[in-house]
């Protein structure tokens, strides 16, 4: 009786890291928000400031962007603004109170 050989899994059969930009006011924060993430499995980048968060979100390929509740409401705005017209298929979410739930947003947004 011959023996199948096992087929390897292809790059399309393992499952990619999701990719999340994390946007906050605070440095400390942000690091650990990416450090939460990190260790459910995602990949992470984070920016305190505007134009560099911008940047990251026109020139990488992202999932999602979380957007901490002490970023400046205009910021915010501008963040919003660029996903929803320029990159649609990005997830926005924007989180407000404690870390508890951080972790459930991003994977209920993602699916």
């Amino acid at each position: 009786m011959e023996e199948k050989e096992k087929e390897l899994p292809t790059v399309n059969d393992v499952a990619k890291p999701r990719r999340v930009l994390v946007v906050g006011n605070h440095d400390y924060i942000l690091r650990n928000v990416e450090s939460l993430l990190q260790k459910a499995g995602f990949e992470t980048a984070g920016h305190t400031e505007e134009e560099p968060a911008l940047d990251y979100i026109r020139y990488n390929p992202i999932d999602a962007v979380l957007i901490g509740g002490g970023v400046d409401p205009h910021v915010r705005l501008k963040i919003s603004q660029l996903v929803k017209t320029e990159f649609p298929a990005v997830k926005l979410i924007e989180h407000f109170g404690g870390p508890a739930t951080i972790l459930t947003e991003v994977q209920s947004a993602l699916g």
